[in-house]
């Protein structure tokens, strides 16, 4: 990553959304579920399962909420209906969290109920810190009536070992991802090698305590530590983990852990709400952001 790539990165908020556009279709399936169930498709073939999500956060009405939870709804059936190999994630924020907790904790029960008819598992992701423990007190609640929701741990928060081991105690299925949002210090590990060593513990917790275990990163130096641990563990873990990537993130990777004969999943987002995310992954990714500010000047 070099000084023009961190300085695009920077200003990616500032930019259109025509320009924020170009890039979009690398990590969004469109705007429509059709298109989405489309990328779906080609992944499957490819030996990816997928999990797929509707954009959007933070909703300022509970008729909203209420609009989420038939979409998902209707990402369910089709993905049953269309035979894709594939589930849906969820943020709790899209469901109402920040303007009823009992709203929302039911509005997750229609939704798991609905997908819990068809056989299908439903993912709670991980937002920012404010939301932690009332997205693990509804997980925690749902799941004594419908075990088929797992949920996310994000490995940059100081509190995330002793969740996991909770967790793990009750054979939770979990996500552990390094996080992404931004936290102040005294309650998230800023410096990269800690968030590595937390996320491969809590991979271990994990794997060791019984539960499912999705691998969601993107980070060759955790992909290896993450084969030595499986190596370490043994035959016990078969069918209790899987790696997870993001779609159009770090694809050669991607393909090479499906050539070694691990389980992967995409997660694969779509919707009208494609912008914001879009500015997240970018600034994110800052050599992606500089790779299009090139390709817009025609420089190599």
């Amino acid at each position: 990553m070099n000084a023009l790539d961190r300085a695009v990165a920077g200003l990616v908020p500032r930019l259109p959304r025509p320009v924020v556009g170009l890039v979009a279709k690398r990590y969004i399936a469109g705007e429509t579920l059709d298109s989405a169930l489309a990328t779906a498709r080609s992944l499957n073939a490819a030996n990816m399962s997928v999990t797929m999500d509707v954009l959007g956060e933070n909703i300022r009405h509970l008729d909203e909420a209420a609009r989420t939870v038939q979409l998902y709804q209707e990402v369910v059936e089709r993905i049953h209906s269309s035979g894709v190999v594939g589930n849906v994630s969820v943020k709790l924020t899209h469901f109402g969290l920040k303007l009823s907790r009992d709203r929302c904790a039911e509005n997750l029960r229609t939704l798991a109920a609905t997908a819990e008819r068809v056989g299908m598992f439903i993912r709670i992701d991980m937002e920012d810190s404010s939301t932690t423990s009332d997205t693990l007190g509804i997980f925690g609640d749902v799941r004594e009536v419908h075990p088929n929701v797992g949920v996310v741990i994000q490995a940059y928060l100081r509190r995330s070992e002793s969740d996991v081991r909770e967790l793990a105690r009750t054979g939770a299925r979990v996500r552990v991802c390094k996080g992404i949002y931004r936290e102040p210090i005294d309650i998230a590990f800023h410096d990269p090698e800690e968030i590595r060593r937390s996320f491969l513990q809590l991979v271990e917790i994990l794997l060791e305590g019984g539960s499912h275990v999705a691998i969601a990163t993107h980070d060759e130096k955790l992909v290896e530590g993450a084969y030595r641990l499986l190596d370490r563990i043994g035959p016990s873990v078969q069918g209790r983990y899987e790696f997870q990537m993001l779609l159009g993130v770090r694809e050669a990777l991607r393909d090479e852990i499906v050539a070694k004969g691990h389980p992967l999943r995409v997660y694969v987002p779509f919707g009208e709400q494609w912008y914001a995310y879009s500015v997240r992954r970018l600034r994110e990714n800052p050599a992606i952001a500089g790779h299009v500010f090139r390709a817009l000047l025609g420089l190599k």
